[in-house]
């Protein structure tokens, strides 16, 4: 049985217990009272009669005297010591046989009940002739007591009726106010698991009861779900992209290393320092990535001193024989070059930008490193297809491609300047863009110098 049908039976079949016990107590409080109040009112009758009962002339009939008090349906008379009637009055022949008599010396009130009809019976007693002791039996039928208590009972019945069939659909719409946010709840679960998208219901801001704190709790737990899924998403694309390049450039160290290792020393000596470098570099590369994917916003980095000069060389070199390509690299300004920062970093940012640069131009790249005050300023310029002016200011968000319509061609991700914007910024950095559609691009990098003696 569903929820919604459990929470209006049960709704329903207490109201309708309450009602029950409720309509009962006050049905037979009723009945108490009215018939208390009718005994009464025939004892006090009874005791009428037994008072004005006192013989004013000698030809006093006690008979005629009954037939004046007795009413249509009810019976009068005097039952002597030993059981005898001495004289009754009435207009109900059937009752003088129905009811036995009985001789009381206290008064008492009784209800009697003959063929379906009550009767309300007082005994007081009496002085008779010559100074003996009887009793008075007041007979009456109870018909307003009857009539008033089945009154009662059909109000009670209706207006039971009237509490309870609304209470049905109160209940119907409670529990569907109740339900609706759990129904929300599920269907959104089911579309999570069909479409395997993340999906969050929507919550009234407003509101503090427990519902709405479900509501919140299950949109706060998916946004933890889709923040940690997006987490290991970043990973697997930061890793596929970051690792490509050094495994080109092992790859095409290794070739170089098959053709013309034994025969060429220098050429054996460049390409294991090559290889070494790039798996150190993979190495961290990928510890810095699990750090990400674990969650941690902050990565742990070994600084040192770091000459951008020999870095932007060292690489140039490396691409250069990894895609058989030119890059010319020229340094100018006056004092060094060295900046505190993490070589492993640094390195990969020098990789980034070139291979952005490869993958947008066909001709050489120029790269120019130079001092400026107490900055060392990275210029890396292709002439490419160049940016417009529109999309600069996008150029480093995830999964931004300046041009969509070679994406196959190019087989870049997106990610690239995202990740060379984070190592800028970690290393207290600017990185700036200049570029003209069909002329090329240069990106600006800007970096805090040290001196020498620092």
């Amino acid at each position: 049985m569903k929820i919604s049908h459990r929470i209006t039976l049960f709704s329903t079949i207490m109201m309708f217990l309450l009602l029950l016990v409720v309509n009962t107590s006050i049905y037979f409080l009723f009945q108490h009272y009215t018939l208390n109040a009718e005994l009464d009112r025939t004892l006090s009758q009874s005791r009428v009669i037994t008072e004005a009962m006192q013989p004013s002339t000698p030809e006093w009939s006690p008979a005629d005297y009954l037939e004046a008090y007795v009413s249509a349906d009810g019976m009068v008379r005097v039952v002597r010591e030993n059981g005898e009637v001495a004289v009754s009055a009435t207009k109900t022949p059937q009752l003088v046989n129905a009811f036995s008599p009985q001789f009381m010396t206290e008064e008492s009130t009784h209800r009697l009940v003959l063929e379906g009809q009550s009767y309300a019976v007082a005994r007081t007693p009496v002085i008779w002739e010559n100074g003996t002791l009887a009793t008075l039996e007041l007979y009456e039928p109870m018909t307003m007591y009857e009539e008033t208590s089945g009154i009662l009972g059909i109000i009670l019945i209706i207006a039971s009726l009237m509490i309870l069939i609304p209470s049905y659909f109160a209940g119907r719409s409670l529990s569907r106010f109740i339900l609706r946010p759990i129904q929300a709840l599920v269907a959104t679960m089911n579309h999570i698991r069909a479409e395997r998208t993340f999906k969050k219901i929507d919550v009234d801001e407003k509101s503090k009861d427990e519902l709405a704190e479900m509501g919140k709790t299950f949109n706060h737990m998916i946004d933890l779900l889709k923040e940690n899924y997006d987490k290991q998403q970043q990973f697997v694309s930061d890793a596929s992209h970051e690792l490509k390049t050094p495994l080109t450039v092992i790859d095409s160290y290794a070739q170089l290393l098959k053709r013309w290792g034994k025969q060429k020393p220098d050429v054996l000596d460049e390409a294991v320092s090559a290889i070494a470098s790039e798996s150190t570099r993979i190495k961290e590369m990928t510890n810095q990535m699990l750090a990400l994917a674990t969650g941690e916003d902050t990565i742990t980095m070994n600084l040192e001193r770091v000459n951008l000069t020999d870095t932007m060389f060292e690489t140039a070199k490396q691409m250069e024989t990894a895609y058989n390509r030119d890059i010319r690299v020229h340094t100018s300004g006056n004092g060094s070059t060295f900046i505190l920062g993490n070589h492993m970093q640094l390195k990969q940012l020098a990789f980034i930008l070139l291979e952005n640069g490869m993958k947008y131009s066909d001709q050489e790249l120029l790269v120019n490193v130079e001092r400026k005050s107490n900055e060392v300023v990275i210029r890396v310029r292709d002439y490419g297809i160049g940016i417009d002016k529109e999309d600069i200011p996008h150029v480093f968000d995830r999964f931004f491609r300046v041009d969509k319509a070679r994406s196959r061609k190019t087989g870049g991700s997106g990610l690239g300047l995202s990740i060379a914007k984070k190592i800028v910024d970690v290393h207290h950095g600017t990185i700036l863009i200049e570029s003209e559609p069909d002329k090329g691009t240069t990106f600006i990098v800007h970096f805090p110098a040290l001196e020498k003696e620092d």
